[in-house]
């Protein structure tokens, strides 16, 4: 039986050396490794120091820099979220060179993915900053998600789904075993939802035309169809879902007292019913949410409970594993196979 609990900034000697194995023998001098997420609502930093095939995360840290805001109305990234983001990663600059970091690795995703200025952005931050990211695509970011959680967890018998739900875009791995057998990035994710659904707090209803909750509802129905299709043929077991956003959800369930490890949908129904009617300081005051999220939490809890429900799943469980860890293996592989 699978637990719902996963430690995820943990990562074993065990795991390490039976995953990783060795071409040759190899003397590896101490290496530290910075690894950037830089994602559509905020960025995330790790560092390791990797002293043969020992790892030990010495920093982590997540930014809301909201580079993403606007962009899916505009097609550009704002003045505003790239100051932000500039700012974050000046201060990553100082910080690598405090921390003598031998090498960043660096990924970015939806946001940078859609918006029409991204190289020119990407070029002055790398300018100005030494970092140099790499902007992957939705198939890839949902093959590195997916291969930081199913490393770390045993091999279910059984079909089960990994969720991502992020600012820009969600991806979705169906499994079996190891292997993902299906594979999904749909452009769904909470900043983007807010954005082109439901963009004011609460979602205001204009007579004559569809209520914006109903709207979203309906495209997500539409789009999230391919997952309906495949549940049919091959039922799932299980869901276990990453991010902030899905994160956030376990943690105001279970601070007003219900189960949030794992979610249950039933419950999810009932705090998004209550949440569609709140307005901006009452959504302040749930426990839980962090203020600047308060935006966010309802079109990404709405995304959540479609999911579920197209892929026919009562409960959901929570994992801090995420894009960072598939990345960290990548990098191990690279470095311990030479």
């Amino acid at each position: 039986m699978l637990n719902s609990t996963f430690a995820g900034d943990k990562f074993s000697k065990k795991l390490i050396e039976k995953g990783l194995p060795t071409k040759r023998k190899l003397k590896l001098s101490p290496f530290r490794l910075a690894i950037i997420d830089l994602g559509t609502n905020s960025v995330r930093v790790d560092v390791y120091r990797i002293n043969g095939k020992r790892v030990l995360r010495t920093y982590r840290r997540k930014i809301m820099i909201r580079l993403g805001d606007d962009v899916f109305k505009t097609g550009r990234l704002s003045p505003e979220g790239m100051k932000r983001a500039m700012k974050a990663f000046l201060g990553f600059k100082r910080l690598f060179r405090e921390m003598r970091v031998d090498r960043v690795a660096a990924f970015g995703t939806s946001a940078l993915r859609s918006a029409s200025n991204t190289k020119e952005f990407l070029a002055e931050l790398n300018k100005r900053t030494g970092v140099q990211i790499k902007v992957i695509s939705g198939r890839d970011e949902g093959k590195l998600i997916a291969y930081g959680i199913i490393s770390n967890m045993p091999a279910p018998k059984s079909y089960y789904a990994l969720i991502d739900i992020g600012g820009g875009s969600t991806e979705v791995s169906l499994c079996l075993g190891k292997k993902v057998v299906s594979g999904y990035s749909f452009k769904l994710g909470a900043n983007r939802l807010q954005q082109m659904f439901l963009q004011t707090i609460p979602p205001n209803f204009k007579k004559g035309e569809l209520h914006p909750v109903l709207a979203l509802r309906q495209h997500l129905k539409t789009e999230l169809y391919p997952l309906a299709l495949f549940v049919k043929k091959h039922p799932i077991s299980f869901a276990i879902g990453s991010s902030g956003t899905i994160r956030t959800i376990g943690k105001i369930l279970k601070k007003i007292g219900l189960a949030g490890q794992p979610i249950l949908r039933a419950e999810l129904s009932a705090l998004v019913a209550e949440m569609q009617v709140m307005r901006r300081k009452q959504l302040k005051s749930i426990p839980g949410l962090e203020a600047n999220r308060v935006d966010l939490i309802l079109p990404g809890a709405i995304l959540l409970e479609e999911i579920l429900y197209a892929i026919k799943s009562s409960r959901l469980a929570v994992t801090d594993l995420a894009l960072r860890d598939g990345i960290l293996l990548k990098e191990l592989e690279s470095r311990f196979t030479g």
